[in-house]
């Protein structure tokens, strides 16, 4: 990158941008993975003044090390970075984090931590299961912010699975970049109600690095990891240097500018014993975006289990006469067979009621047809993992707005999780979006499940171009027992 300068203006361009636009930003859907990991490099790349980074996962991999090392980089360049994970998934990890921790303009912060036991797995373990009312609250959110100006929100965790690399699982997401105007800024005040609750507790308080210059090593740790020739490391630099090469003005081009309204749960409820009430609560304001809906709604949701949702009503919709169309994960796909335990039965009546409903296929894609189609709608290449499971969070309301947020639509979501999720006023993002859809629900991608005389049906392509119907879901008997299980006990509200 060029100067200080230069890194400066990129925030103040962005404003300037914004400026005579009624608080309206410009956004940009991200749905490859490669282009996400690439848009949080270059912001990490470009800031000046703050970083600030909030995650549910954050796990060890060529994406993390590469962005751990940006955030090392902008540290030293006098970047305030900001580090805040949920506990849950951070483990061993936090000796790594120790490290990165103890440079001067790093902070890492632990949201609802294990307070004990943390040394050990098995210890971990059995404080996670002796405090399990407390901490099974947890910050699902999601959120990438540099100078308050630019940010990316949406689905993606930090980890391989999410930004297309070469590994064995590829978690289909969407997120999305905002520029300018009000929504980075409300963005910016979400992250300050996490980060200042006291929930949100400093790593150093758990774990510290012996050495305050740690932080050298970890440097050194991970630039020799990145240079190390990969086809993983190769996609990721040829990505980032694609979108150096892009100027402003193709920036511009491609931004929808439109008003937003930001949406996220209190932290306050991660601390509460009880059910939280509905006016802390994200989901109160979801239920306010369904009930505007008057034609059309196509939500995705990884997790799919349409009950006790607090007002959140697919049913009542299909009863007014509203075209609904929900795409979530196969049994075969799904990370969580026990999530697909509670979804399970909801699927005759969903259809009975008129619903449209798709469900993610486990296989990659591999014919040739099929990778044309999706190159031409990236400039950037994708790998080819050898599974698929989705993990976005969209909804498309009508054809004016739409919303990219980590709330699935769950139980899990509405009452025990922090979300985090914006809605944007524009038919041209609602376009592309259900366009994304429509190319998810292709029977090389997902079985259509249907209804026939009161029999479950799954219709998807047979590999060869033709249509083919299973009178059986598909997943190993690993999985059919999982699903089993959390029906049996009716787990579907903790799921």
């Amino acid at each position: 990158m060029g100067s200080i300068d230069q890194r400066e203006s990129e925030a103040e361009w962005a404003r300037s941008l914004a400026e005579g636009r009624g608080g309206h930003s410009g956004f940009q859907l991200l749905a490859h993975g490669i282009e996400a990991h690439a848009r949080r490099a270059l912001l990490a790349e470009r800031a000046c003044h703050s970083l600030e980074v909030q995650s549910y996962i954050f796990e060890d991999g060529h994406s993390t090390r590469r962005l751990l090392r940006q955030l090392i980089q902008a540290a030293q360049r006098g970047v305030r970075v900001r580090l805040l994970l949920d506990d849950l998934s951070v483990g061993h990890q936090q000796y790594r984090l120790a490290k990165l921790d103890s440079h001067p303009n790093i902070e890492v912060r632990l949201f609802n931590p294990i307070p004990s036991g943390r040394r050990f797995t098995l210890t971990r373990l059995a404080s996670l299961v002796l405090n399990a009312r407390r901490l099974n609250r947890r910050m699902h959110n999601k959120l990438w912010l540099a100078d308050r100006s630019l940010a990316i929100f949406g689905g993606r965790n930090l980890g391989d699975d999410y930004f297309s690399s070469d590994s064995r699982h590829l978690f289909i997401d969407i997120d999305a970049l905002a520029v300018g105007g009000e929504t980075p800024e409300r963005l910016a005040q979400s992250f300050d109600a996490y980060w200042n609750h006291p929930l949100a507790v400093p790593l150093a308080k758990f774990a510290r690095a012996r050495d305050g210059q740690a932080w050298r090593a970890l440097d050194d740790e991970l630039e020799r990891i990145c240079a190390e020739p990969s086809r993983t490391g190769k996609e990721y630099d040829e990505a980032l240097d694609e979108l150096r090469r892009d100027d402003r003005d193709e920036l511009a081009r491609r931004l929808e500018w439109a008003a937003a309204r930001v949406l996220w749960d209190d932290p306050e409820v991660a601390a509460m014993r009880g059910l939280p009430p509905r006016e802390l609560r994200m989901s109160g304001k979801v239920v306010e975006e369904f009930d505007r809906v008057e034609h059309s709604l196509e939500v995705v949701s990884g997790y799919l289990i349409p009950h006790d949702l607090d007002g959140i009503d697919l049913f009542a919709l299909l009863a007014r006469g509203v075209k609904v169309m929900a795409i979530t994960n196969a049994l075969e796909a799904t990370d969580v067979p026990l999530v697909h335990g509670g979804y399970a039965p909801w699927r005759k009546p969903l259809l009975a009621a008129g619903a449209k409903l798709y469900e993610i296929r486990y296989q990659p894609l591999t014919r040739s047809r099929m990778r044309a189609r999706l190159r031409a709608r990236t400039r950037l290449k994708l790998s080819r993992p050898r599974s698929n499971s989705l993990h976005a969070k969209t909804f498309a309301f009508d054809h004016d707005r739409l919303m990219i947020a980590s709330f699935n639509l769950d139980p899990r979501s509405v009452w025990w999780n922090c979300e985090l999720g914006v809605v944007i006023e524009s038919v041209a993002l609602n376009r592309e979006l259900r366009g994304i859809n429509a190319f998810g629900v292709l029977p090389e991608h997902s079985y259509e499940v249907r209804i026939d005389q009161g029999r479950l049906s799954w219709i998807s392509d047979d590999g060869n171009g033709r249509l083919r119907c299973y009178h059986r879901e598909r997943g190993n008997p690993w999985r059919r027992f999982q699903a089993w299980i959390a029906r049996v006990l009716r787990l579907e509200r903790l799921l």
